[in-house]
């Protein structure tokens, strides 16, 4: 070999050794790229963290806010409650007034009986005087008729007799007198006690029994109370008044016992009239005495006290309620505690793993320094230990260069194939599922569909009604088995679609998806409400499918409502925009929101609105690749309003 060959070849040597060196550079430089963009996603993190924070933060102020305003309600409720027990005693005291007073009453009408009883003694004693008076001037006629008569017998005795005559005439005229004035006496005790009657019969209710129990008379406040007649009452038992078992035993049996004797009674009994109405009465059974001093008839004496005690039961089922309000209250006051303590506890996890996530990153700065000077140091090393086998093995390094660059790029080549292999291969999958799903398995379901539709138009009339339903039915549900392949075809390509970032203009976007929509839908016109549309950043084609998915439902499940109605709006909150789409339609039950963005869950029968169930998961997939997200909120039967957010690039 000559001089100018080995030079030639140690100049490729050279070449080759630089060649590897920058590749190893190049190596170093990609993982430095990679450490740089790992903390970047790291500091974003970061920043979603310390915006969560925040969130927290002000749901703690905010929690600590209705914390208060529940406190002020409970004291509020605490002096309600105080003015409450200060009413209810009010009220007692009121009570107790008026039992006192029903007592003194009851008493001045027991006073007034017993002066009725003392009056009609005196009445049947003055009329005992007044039939001896009677009888003793019987008497007296009597002896001047046979004074008289002997008056011509005893002419001789004439003025004698003519002086006591006119003695006896003289006594004759004092007990005449006498006479006239005990009946003056009589008439006014007879009018005393009319008045007495007269003034029980105004203000209490009053009954007379003989002595076996019969009505004899009641007077019109009685009658009134307990809705009788007096003509239902004569000749009535007083047990009609009583329970059976009551009047059949021996307590009964004394009570009258007692009366009999002339023993005063007192009771209270609530009963319920003729007229369905319940009544209390509070009196007592008075015995009337004859001259003799004993009783032949009872007279029954009693008050009505049904407003009282209504009152009374009203007030204590007050009380009763008030308790229990108070008890509620006390229950809701230990929830409420429980709770700020569960929120307390949760906000000092939260600000736990805040203080860990900033450990961690900044474990993770550390690292990524260190990694940054590891790779500066170990490049240096490297170029270092290059140099120095250059300069030591000039000979040998083209050979063992030559091969290391060999077994390297053998082994690289071989990686390489491999990947390319597996790459190829899951392309192939890929491409023999895509093709399966739109030719292997679109290829029956035409098939079927044509068959079918050759029967209905060349061989209908061989074909039944019930027939021509069924065929009917077979092209509905295999053009539906189309939709459905060609939902789940572009549902599975996003998974694999780049997405692109670019400024969109969203106001113009949602014009042109609700002209394509409302031109395919072609019944009802909708009327759309559309507030200001903030633009975004994002991939269009894909932002796109959204707005035409989420408008078309709102379309869909209004349908069935006399006007269409659609509101689109947007606002900013902090790092990301807010879109709307709200509807007044059939709206779903919130209780099965989890289903709601799954693929082939539908929340209403395909009878009432078509689809595949796959339209809010392709809306959803869509979102989460803009690294937003997406919900919904709905009442059944009022509307449904969906959101979905992207990010904010000017915050």
């Amino acid at each position: 070999m000559s001089n100018a060959e080995k030079n030639e070849v140690k100049e490729q040597t050279v070449s080759k050794v630089a060649s590897f060196d920058t590749e190893k550079n190049e190596h170093y430089a990609a993982e430095l790229n990679i450490a740089k963009e790992e903390l970047l996603f790291q500091n974003f993190e970061k920043k979603k963290r310390a915006a969560e924070l925040i969130i927290a933060n002000t749901e703690l102020v905010y929690q600590n806010a209705e914390k208060e305003k529940r406190a002020a309600e409970l004291f509020i409720a605490n002096e309600e409650l105080l003015y409450q027990n200060t009413e209810k005693e009010n009220r007692a005291n009121e009570l107790i007034i008026a039992n006192k007073e029903l007592i003194f009453q009851n008493t001045e009408k027991e006073k007034r009986a017993m002066e009725l009883i003392v009056a009609n003694k005196q009445l049947a004693f003055q009329n005992d005087e007044k039939e001896k008076r009677a009888a003793e001037l019987i008497i007296a006629n009597k002896e001047l008729i046979y004074q008289n008569a002997e008056k011509e017998k005893r002419a001789l005795e004439l003025l004698i007799a003519n002086n006591e005559l006119a003695f006896q005439n003289k006594e004759k005229q004092k007990r005449a007198d006498e006479l006239h004035f005990v009946n003056e006496q009589l008439k006014a005790k007879e009018q005393q006690l009319s008045n007495h009657i007269n003034a029980i019969a105004v203000s209490n209710a009053s009954i007379e029994f003989d002595l076996e129990g019969n009505i004899l008379d009641a007077n019109d406040n009685f009658l009134k109370i307990m809705g009788y007649s007096l003509h239902d009452l004569l000749g009535k038992h007083h047990s009609i008044f009583v329970d059976k078992a009551y009047s059949e035993s021996l307590i009964y049996e004394l009570f009258w016992n007692n009366l009999k004797q002339g023993i005063h009674q007192k009771d209270e009994f609530e009963r319920i009239n003729k007229t369905g109405k319940m009544v209390w009465l509070l009196g007592s059974y008075n015995p009337i005495l004859d001259i003799d001093g004993k009783p032949y008839k009872i007279l029954k004496l009693a008050t009505d006290v049904t407003l009282a005690k209504k009152q009374f039961l009203q007030l204590a089922g007050q009380a009763t309620e008030k308790e229990n309000r108070a008890l509620e209250l006390v229950i809701a006051n230990k929830e409420l505690a429980f709770q700020n303590e569960e929120k307390e506890k949760r906000a000092a996890e939260l600000i736990i793993a805040n203080k860990e996530l900033a450990i961690q990153n900044r474990e993770k700065e550390q690292r990524a320094a260190e990694l940054i000077i590891a790779n500066k140091k170990l490049a240096l090393e490297t170029i270092q230990k290059e140099k120095r086998k250059a300069e030591k093995l000039k000979a040998a390094a083209e050979f063992l260069i030559t091969n290391t660059e060999l077994a390297y790029q053998e082994k690289r080549g071989k990686e390489l194939f491999l990947a390319n292999s597996e790459l190829k291969k899951a392309q192939e999958e890929l491409e023999a599922f895509s093709y399966s799903v739109s030719h292997d398995l679109r290829a029956p379901i035409r098939a079927i569909n044509g068959y079918t539709q050759i029967l209905v138009e060349d061989h209908a009339k061989f074909i039944d009604d019930d027939g021509q339903k069924i065929l009917q039915a077979v092209i509905h549900n295999s053009r539906k088995m189309g939709l459905l392949i060609d939902d789940l075809l572009a549902f599975s390509k996003l998974g694999r679609k780049q997405v692109t970032s670019e400024p969109v203009n969203m106001g113009v976007l949602v014009n042109d998806v609700i002209n394509e929509v409302v031109s395919e839908n072609g019944n009802t016109i909708p009327v759309f409400d559309i507030g200001p549309i903030i633009p975004a950043v994002g991939d269009a084609s894909l932002i796109k499918q959204v707005w035409i998915n989420l408008i078309s439902n709102a379309i869909k499940y209004s349908k069935y409502k006399p006007e269409i109605l659609i509101k689109i709006s947007s606002y900013t909150e902090k790092d990301k925009i807010v879109y709307c789409v709200k509807d007044f339609g059939a709206g779903f039950d919130m209780e099965y929101y989890d289903k709601l963005f799954g693929v082939f869950q539908r929340l209403h029968s395909q009878e009432e609105f078509d689809g595949t169930g796959i339209g809010l998961a392709i809306v959803q997939k869509i979102i989460n690749r803009h690294h937003g997200t997406v919900w919904a909120e709905s009442k059944l039967g009022q509307g449904a309003a969906f959101y979905f957010t992207l990010p904010n690039i000017n915050h």
